[in-house]
């Protein structure tokens, strides 16, 4: 089981290379069995089709992008006692990172995907859970409205990422950093 779960792992990160390189459409199974190091009935032992593959991946680099973002979050938040703008420094760090989770995360879940599509549905439950940490954060700084400040704060950091991978520009999450202080202060 334990190999197993080092296969399907090498599988989802070899997913993550090739997405990065060519975008969610391009990724195709052979390249990331080639990175993996991995036969393609291997593949089939682990994941159904594709679609399960980009299923497993947004699972789990989601897991792995809040565990980061929390934790930073938390750090910094401990160290310095600073606002909502804590969040959008995050961000920039993460947008710094080539294999930067947010930007492969938009790629899959905007290329063609039907609003009913598992993609949407993990998207709108990992959104759930980034509007909740965020609440709680708003809560500890003593917020006046921390339910509305978690709502705005995600609708800042959903745009930030769109906005880096339309436009490839890091300096987005300098723009991001205003809203928060405006947030903090509303």
């Amino acid at each position: 089981m334990r190999q197993s779960a080092g296969v399907r792992d090498a599988m989802i990160t070899a997913f993550l290379d090739v997405l990065c390189r060519e975008g969610g459409r391009e990724a195709e199974i052979s390249k990331v069995l080639a990175i993996a190091g991995v036969p393609e009935s291997v593949f089939y032992e682990q994941f159904q089709s594709k679609e399960d593959l980009v299923w497993a991946f947004l699972k789990d680099r989601h897991a792995s992008w809040m565990r980061r973002f929390e934790n930073e979050i938390e750090a910094r938040y401990e160290a310095t006692g600073g606002g909502l703008e804590l969040i959008a420094d995050v961000l920039q760090e993460g947008f710094e990172d080539p294999k930067c989770f947010g930007l492969a995360f938009i790629h899959i879940v905007t290329e063609g995907r039907s609003v009913n599509s598992e993609a949407f549905a993990i998207a709108k439950k990992q959104k759930q859970h980034l509007r909740r940490f965020i609440e709680q954060l708003a809560v500890k700084m003593g917020l006046q409205h921390p339910d509305m400040a978690a709502s705005a704060a995600v609708l800042v950091i959903e745009r930030t990422i769109v906005r880096a991978l339309m436009t490839g520009s890091l300096q987005e999450a300098q723009t991001a950093r205003l809203l928060f202080q405006c947030l903090q202060h509303a």
